[in-house]
């Protein structure tokens, strides 16, 4: 009878360390992937400005600011948004879910 009630209490551990494990590693999958916006732009000349583009869209920003805005990615290090694209740290699809504020025109 004790051997029945510490199996079942090793399977109940075993369960609870398992959803916790999940939890922690779902959390931790989220955190990799967030980066944080930061535009340094308190004025800029009101011209489009084209910053990026792949195979269907051109991406600008509504004004001249491709040196004033950058990301924060997951680990702390903040590079200029052009930066982190050239270097492919992140999709432009992360910084505009982000809030990026910027132009979408189909080619």
């Amino acid at each position: 009878m004790k051997k029945d009630k510490i199996i079942i209490l090793f399977g109940v551990l075993t369960l609870v360390l398992v959803i916790i494990g999940i939890v922690l590693l779902r959390k931790n999958i989220a955190m990799r992937n967030k980066v944080r916006i930061i535009d340094a732009s308190y004025m800029c000349t009101e011209k489009i400005e084209k910053f990026y583009e792949d195979d269907k869209y051109i991406y600008s920003f509504p004004c001249v600011k491709s040196g004033m805005v950058f990301v924060e990615l997951a680990d702390g290090k903040k590079m200029l948004v052009v930066k982190a694209l050239d270097e492919d740290l992140v999709t432009i699809d992360e910084l505009i879910n982000a809030g990026l504020d910027v132009i979408k025109t189909e080619k």
